[in-house]
């Protein structure tokens, strides 16, 4: 008797498991961990596990630096030569929504250059 009940209390719990994965969010992501959004955070996002859904966050100072979202020509060439979305808070979050690549710099002069630039596929 006690087996009869076992297997569908057992489907329930399965079933609810399930279903609160699917509404957890993405991770936040704190781009170049503790050193923030600065010069040689080139590479920060190598070897991370970064997906669809998940929220990167820029923390820089606003009076010294910016976050470009840039297609991958601009990304490789350190300029904004289109339309392109900048974000200027500090404190940034970016939600990455569809799977591919995405493509941030910072368009203040000489700062790409010097690695302020990360290339995520999500």
């Amino acid at each position: 008797m006690a087996r009869a009940t076992m297997v569908p209390t057992l489907l329930v719990l399965l079933l609810a498991i399930c279903c609160a994965t699917t509404v957890v969010h993405g991770k936040e992501w704190t781009v170049g961990d503790n050193k923030g959004w600065s010069f040689g955070v080139s590479g920060w996002e190598s070897g991370k596990h970064i997906q669809s859904g998940d929220m990167l966050v820029f923390k820089y100072n606003p009076s010294m630096h910016n976050v470009v979202q840039v297609g991958e020509g601009d990304y490789n060439s350190c300029r904004v030569s289109g339309p392109s979305r900048t974000y200027t808070s500090g404190n940034d979050h970016i939600q990455l929504s569809r799977g591919g690549k995405a493509f941030f710099i910072c368009s203040l002069p000489g700062h790409c250059q010097q690695g302020m630039k990360i290339a995520v596929t999500a």
